[in-house]
């Protein structure tokens, strides 16, 4: 008897034993999938180890939404003003000229500078995440954080880079465009006014190719992430056209990514959404002359909303993390073996 329940016990050992080394492999980091095993991956291991990922970096994702919390709330609160004062300029002088703009110069600056401290916190959080990739990476697998904060300043470093010179790729093109926008309108004013569909189409166009020009991006950040062999622009110059030859499963993966996380943020910002329509519609009426009729408790409860909502939010976009990191796993791993094929065609 005992003979029996010691080799019940060995089996079962030896079957779960099986099962743990057959996940690991499964979930190994660089192996050649396909997008539909890309996405299952990045969800499989977001499933089994959220616990871990939300030990590590619940405090500075609780600090992520409290910065942008302040700055959507502002936002909230100033954004029908400066809307207001826009389309009263276009109603009188059928364009947008700058000085009447000033009077809110520094609310605009005090938003703008909200929403960058809150991406760069939002770049530290992602970075607790990064440092347990990065043991996933190496390991194939990711141990129980021992404490509630256990930050690598390397990694989150790198992470604050990689976001921030991400970042300014694509403010530096919009800047541009605004920059054009500006010079064509003070070439022939009124232009934009008279042919807005015109305009705007372009726009929405050049807008459009950008986007999907950046989509090898995808890929390039977490490279450079968890490689430090190397700086940002050079993993960007080397790596570049290595994502743009595996453009379409990118492709596949971030629409299907980003179509998931939509569809769960619609749930989680709906009702930051409706704090945001009834302030806009109050602020717009005062502005008009209708009294405000908004309790005094709006200002801090649509805050409280937003917090709440932003930090449920980082969570859900943590899928978009896991799927690129398994994205650049993958183009990494089919990289290694169209090497492999030139030197045994070569030999």
């Amino acid at each position: 008897m005992i003979s029996f329940v010691l080799c019940l016990h060995n089996r079962t050992f030896a079957l779960l034993n099986y099962k743990m080394m057959n996940q690991e492999e499964k979930d190994i980091l660089f192996k050649a999938r396909s997008y539909r095993s890309v996405l299952a991956a990045g969800i499989r291991l977001y499933t089994s180890n959220f616990r871990k990922f939300f030990k590590a970096s619940w405090l500075t994702a609780l600090l992520y939404s409290l910065v942008d919390g302040a700055a959507s709330t502002l936002m909230t609160l100033k954004i029908p003003a400066i809307f207001v004062a826009i389309m009263l300029q276009i109603q009188k002088y059928h364009g947008i000229f700058i000085e009447p703009l000033l009077h809110y110069a520094w609310t605009i600056f005090a938003i703008m500078w909200f929403f960058i401290a809150a991406f760069a916190v939002l770049a530290l959080a992602h970075g607790t995440i990064m440092n347990q990739l990065k043991e996933h990476q190496e390991t194939g697998s990711i141990s129980i954080p021992t404490s509630w904060f256990k930050p690598s300043v390397k990694l989150m470093g790198r992470t604050l880079k990689g976001l921030f010179f991400t970042g300014f790729i694509f403010i530096g093109f919009y800047i541009l465009e605004i920059a054009l926008l500006a010079a064509l309108e003070a070439i022939k004013p009124g232009i934009i006014m008279q042919a807005p569909f015109t305009v705007f189409g372009c726009i929405t166009i050049v807008n459009t190719l950008m986007s999907l020009l950046a989509l090898p991006l995808f890929y390039v950040l977490p490279k450079y992430v968890l490689n430090n062999d190397k700086g940002y622009w050079s993993t960007l110059a080397s790596s570049y056209g290595c994502g743009i030859r595996h453009w379409g499963s990118l492709f596949l993966v971030f629409f299907v990514s980003i179509l998931l996380i939509a569809i769960v943020g619609l749930v989680i910002i709906l009702p930051a959404n409706i704090l945001y329509i009834a302030n806009y519609m109050a602020q717009m009426g005062q502005l008009y002359g209708d009294p405000l009729g908004m309790p005094s408790y709006m200002t801090p409860m649509t805050y409280i909303t937003y917090v709440l909502c932003n930090f449920i939010e980082f969570y859900a976009l943590l899928l978009l993390l896991l799927h690129s990191y398994y994205a650049y796993g993958s183009i990494e791993a089919k990289e290694q073996e169209r090497k492999q094929q030139k030197l045994d065609i070569l030999s």
